[in-house]
């Protein structure tokens, strides 16, 4: 056995470990015991020091100035983690008030905006002479092949057929079919047969036929006949003899005018007033 080996060495070999651990942790005593001392001794006030407390505070001095740079190190590390966390919640925090003020800036420029459209809607309403029903737009028929949108008011409001729809731009359509609570809008762009009627030339008072479905949202116009000349920028009313419209109601500009090879016959498209696109409030003109 490994036991008997080591004691046939002899019994001074085998307790030599023992002897020497027993030593260290004496020595070890006596030093803690010593510099206990010393600090103790050394917090005393006095007016001299003895050599053995001057060789202890210079033995250790290079351990206590590395204590204190890693003892401050660890502090100021410390104090840089928790400003940092700080800042980092504040900037988080700072992000979202901003997000959130983005937003309600948004609300209030868009109710300013509807704010502004419903007094200039009231100021026209007071300032027409015509005798008129606000409605607001509900639903847009997306079909590309029509131009029609739905109103919030029906024949419980008054509301019949072929009643004109204007804006405060101008002429926008005339109601097609007429629900207990709702209403069917056709736009002056529709391209369906029957989608017409009459204007005149502002600059002339000549008259002049208005047909939906002109080329890129226009309409298409037509003279009465061959002596009425349409030119470019000519603004469109409606006419005395229109069927369903009040007169001197603005229809649009002719953007374009086409001719035939012998110059006598012309035809012209009309850029409408109003714009189908950002329609939200409308009014149905009532007969008086």
């Amino acid at each position: 056995m490994q036991f008997g080996d080591n004691w046939e060495k002899g019994p001074i070999t085998v307790l030599q470990p023992l002897v020497q651990k027993r030593v260290l942790l004496v020595t070890l005593v006596i030093c803690f015991l010593v510099i206990t001392g010393l600090m103790f001794y050394s917090s005393q006030e006095r007016e001299e020091e003895i050599w053995l407390e001057k060789a202890f505070k210079i033995i250790l001095y290079p351990f206590q100035k590395g204590i204190y740079y890693l003892t401050t190190f660890v502090t100021d590390s410390w104090q840089t983690v928790n400003t940092l966390g700080a800042l980092h919640r504040e900037n988080d925090e700072m992000r979202k008030r901003i997000s959130e003020l983005v937003t309600e800036l948004a609300q209030l420029e868009q109710l300013k905006a509807e704010n502004e459209r419903l007094r200039e809607l009231l100021q026209f309403k007071v300032a027409s002479k015509l005798e008129l029903i606000p409605v607001e737009v509900i639903a847009r028929n997306p079909n590309n092949t029509s131009a029609t949108l739905t109103i919030d008011k029906g024949s419980n409001a008054g509301l019949t057929r072929n009643m004109p729809v204007i804006t405060t731009e101008g002429l926008a359509g005339r109601l097609l079919r007429v629900e207990p609570f709702s209403a069917e809008v056709i736009l002056l762009t529709d391209p369906r047969p029957g989608n017409s009627m009459s204007g005149v030339i502002e600059r002339t008072r000549e008259l002049v036929y208005i047909y939906g479905g002109g080329k890129k949202g226009t309409c298409l116009v037509k003279p009465s006949d061959l002596s009425v000349r349409l030119q470019t920028g000519d603004r469109i009313l409606t006419s005395e003899s229109s069927l369903y419209f009040p007169k001197n109601l603005l229809i649009g500009e002719i953007v374009e005018v086409e001719e035939s090879e012998d110059g006598f016959e012309q035809q012209a498209f009309l850029k409408p007033a109003v714009d189908f696109s950002r329609m939200e409030y409308l009014y149905v003109v009532q007969e008086k």
